[in-house]
């Protein structure tokens, strides 16, 4: 998520035209949706509370992959396309 959004969204896609890695896991967008209960989604509040939240939850790991990426230098430190 950071590594797509310190760019502008075309030369990113222009960078990754031609990608075909597809084993990375794009948590930004469901990991609240595949870790807790489908109870909590339930209700309206509470979904659209949990909906707001994944972006947040997603940059705690994207701050791991920071953490990962450190001794290595030959990817970009955002970089989270690991296998």
């Amino acid at each position: 998520m950071l590594y797509e959004r310190k760019q502008l969204p075309e030369l990113h896609h222009i960078k990754h035209l031609y990608d075909d890695d597809t084993n990375f896991i794009k948590y930004d967008e469901k990991i609240l949706d595949k870790s807790l209960s489908p109870y909590m989604f339930q209700n309206d509040l509470m979904n659209n509370w949990l909906k707001k939240m994944q972006p947040l939850v997603s940059i705690l790991f994207d701050q791991m992959n920071i953490m990962k990426n450190w001794k290595n230098y030959m990817v970009d430190k955002y970089h989270y396309r690991q296998r």
